[in-house]
């Protein structure tokens, strides 16, 4: 399999690229569209950084792999800083490519679960602490946008399973590096792409945490067995 490439550890610089601007474009996105609060430039530029950048730096953070890997070259923030200046010019246009957007979304899911699980795996750390490491660098970013918005992050909320995306790809990984490291990235990008399009294709939604049939799905519309 050595003709495949290492997507976790040795992830080409167009693809690392790609999914930090869809996650930069997707923060700015919601900081633009809140008519709650009307964020300024400097808003929607921390939104856009700590959406497209987040995920790595609590990553990096959690192994003290420092300075963090996206600030060690300009590309990363050069990339942010085209992602605002693409939603300044054309933001509401973007709704027009949402299909494509929601395939970047769950890549760029999948490939900082994947990422995050291997250099944690590579640092030493069991296989549990490696899905945490995983799973949080998936979904950091977006965590602290919500924190910044004063809001409850939907990963906490019954709403679809976006975090056990993460934790799916990342467990596909740490199941798959036994035998081969770049056959497992694949396998875990792939998985959260396949999950991320069934779970919204079958309309699944997690469980209210009242009982055992939290660990379970619901579908949408249906009522809790909770």
């Amino acid at each position: 399999m050595d003709f495949l490439p290492d997507l976790a550890t040795e992830t080409p610089l167009w693809l690392a690229l790609l999914t930090v601007g869809v996650n930069a474009t997707v923060g700015a996105v919601r900081a633009s569209v809140d008519d709650e609060q009307h964020w300024d430039i400097v808003g929607l530029a921390t939104f856009a950084t700590l959406m497209g950048l987040g995920g790595g730096f609590i990553r990096d953070v959690l192994l003290g792999n420092t300075p963090v890997e996206s600030l060690r070259t300009p590309w990363y923030l050069v990339t942010v800083l085209g992602c605002i200046a693409l939603v300044l010019m054309v933001g509401p246009r973007l709704r027009r490519i949402a299909a494509l957007m929601n395939l970047l979304d769950a890549l760029a899911v999948g490939l900082f679960a994947v990422s995050g699980t291997a250099y944690a795996l590579r640092a030493g750390l069991p296989v549990v602490s490696a899905l945490f490491v995983g799973t949080v660098s998936a979904v950091g970013g977006g965590v602290l946008v919500s924190v910044l918005k004063d809001e409850v992050p939907r990963i906490l909320l019954a709403s679809t399973p976006n975090a056990l995306v993460a934790v799916l790809a990342s467990g596909v990984y740490c199941v798959a590096e036994v035998a081969s490291s770049r056959v497992a990235a694949v396998a875990g990008i792939a998985a959260a792409i396949v999950f991320h399009y069934l779970s919204r294709q079958l309309g699944l939604r997690t469980h209210r945490a009242t009982g055992a049939s939290a660990v379970l799905f619901t579908r949408e519309g249906t009522e809790s067995a909770s």
